[in-house]
């Protein structure tokens, strides 16, 4: 489910690495592999790494599509591979049957909580993209 974000962001990111770089290990003698090995990947790992965690913030936040998948069973179970709910899920099947004020309230408490999550995965996402950038691109 994440992958074609991953690959779309990733694929305009490659792109983004300047033809001169490219050309000047080429010119250096360095192969085709070579030159995508090291020069293309080390000057696109951030945006890349940018790409993985925004599918996955954005997967985070699916509810629909998640629940479909994993198949809408609001047991706790011991296996990974067992049906299970999660807390989008909770919340999009379970919100507008909630009548006590109780149960409003946990709904809210669960979506505060996906909230958090979210917030620190792209709080994390952000300070690794900042911690691998270096000196000379930090600047620019």
């Amino acid at each position: 489910m994440i992958v074609p974000y991953i690959i779309a962001i990733g694929r305009e990111v490659l792109l983004a690495v300047p033809q001169a770089q490219r050309d000047g290990a080429l010119a250096l003698g360095a192969t085709r592999w070579e030159t995508v090995r090291q020069v293309v990947l080390p000057y696109a790992r951030s945006g890349i790494l940018g790409a993985t965690f925004l599918a996955l913030a954005r997967a985070l936040g699916e509810t629909m599509a998640v629940t479909m998948v994993i198949g809408n069973r609001p047991d706790i179970v011991a296996s990974l591979f067992a049906p299970a709910h999660t807390m989008a899920a909770v919340l999009a099947n379970e919100f507008a049957e909630a009548v006590s004020d109780v149960h409003l309230a946990a709904l809210v408490e669960v979506g505060l909580v996906l909230f958090g999550i979210t917030l620190v995965v792209n709080a994390v996402a952000r300070l690794l993209i900042l911690g691998m950038r270096g000196p000379e691109r930090a600047r620019a």
